[in-house]
Parts: structure tokens; sequence; C-alpha cells
């Protein structure tokens, strides 16, 4: 084992001076790519729909509840007309009574028919109790 170094030593040929660089390309200035355009515009866009949509929710909102008072207005309509008719209906049920027609006969003089007898319309047969003879 030696203690040479493992390098060949220089030579006078490797140390010779390099010859000089060829000229170098001058730097240019490249323009920039153009430039990404605006965010602006979009979000504008974006603030108008949401803008159009609120707006469209509340006038929804607004002609519902003008709708849903119309409605109530007209059930409570409808139910003082359920109570005209049901007091109509109880007066007419009273007025058609046997005991009330009796009384309102006795006010306009009305006196009740005897011997009532009915003509059958396809004979002309009289049908009934007789008449009592005068006699």
């Amino acid at each position: 084992m030696s203690a040479a170094p493992a390098r060949a030593p220089r030579t006078a040929a490797a140390s010779a001076p390099r010859p000089a660089p060829s000229r170098r390309p001058r730097l240019a200035v490249v323009p920039s790519p153009a430039p990404a355009r605006s965010v602006v515009p979009y979000l504008l866009l974006c603030a108008a729909v949401l803008a159009a949509s609120l707006l469209g929710a509340l006038l929804l909102n607004t002609h519902m509840a003008a709708t849903a008072y119309e409605i109530h207005d007209k059930q409570v309509a409808l139910g003082r007309l359920d109570e005209a008719e049901a007091s109509l209906r109880a007066q007419v049920e009273e007025a058609g009574s046997p005991a009330s027609l009796q009384q309102r006969a006795d006010e306009l003089g009305m006196v009740p028919a005897e011997n009532l007898r009915f003509i059958r319309l396809s004979d002309g047969a009289l049908l009934g109790p007789a008449p009592e003879s005068a006699g």
C-alpha cells in the first residue's frame, strides 16, 4: 500500500489557459402575458342575481300574505252567511209548523174545510165523502 495520491499529477497541457468564451447573448425584456380578467363583472353579476332572488322572494311573500288576508276575510263572511242561513232555516221551520200555520189561518179568518172531495182527472170521478143532503 502506498501513500501516493490517487490522482494523476497535473501536466502542463492541463494547466494551459482556457480559450475566451464566445460572446454572450444579450438579454431582452419579454412582454408579460395579458393580464387576467377582472373579477368585478363576475361579482356584479352574482350580486345582481342575489338581489333579484331576494326581491322575488319578498314580492312572492308579500303576495302570499295579501292572499291570506283575503282568504281570512272571505272565511269570516262565509261564517256570517252560514249563521244567517241557519237563522232563516229556523224561521222557515217555525213558520211551517202545524201550530204556527193554524194560528196564522185563524188570524186571517180561515175556517177548516169539511167534506173535502177530490176529482180523479183520468175519468172525472169524485172521491171523498158524499155530500150531506139538505133536507
